[in-house]
């Protein structure tokens, strides 16, 4: 499991090529950018951006929740990733660490 300084520095390794998501089942399944591994990693960079994981408490819209969620961790988008991001890894940990907040 990352911490919430190791799921940042995985995506901003990102350079938004689009390659990791046309084996991402779900981008398949819901015709949604927000749903592939370029949307969520933009997300979980925003937000990290945005001070959650740092003390931060933030509410989570279903626009940004659901996304993040779905990721079913099959890893398919890593082996595509031209830049050797840890992705499924990275969405996997942010999971965690937003349901762990969600608990607190």
């Amino acid at each position: 499991m990352m911490s919430i300084k190791e799921v940042y520095d995985e995506v901003r390794k990102c350079q938004f090529c689009g390659f990791c998501e046309f084996p991402c089942p779900t981008f398949k399944a819901m015709s949604n950018r927000s749903y592939g591994p370029r949307g969520r990693i933009n997300l979980i960079r925003i937000l990290i951006e945005e001070g959650f994981g740092q003390g931060k408490s933030m509410e989570f819209p279903r626009e940004v929740f659901d996304p993040i969620m779905t990721c079913l961790h099959c890893a398919a988008c890593d082996t595509q990733c031209p830049a050797g991001i840890r992705i499924a890894d990275a969405i996997h940990s942010f999971k965690s660490i937003i349901l762990r907040a969600m608990l607190k």
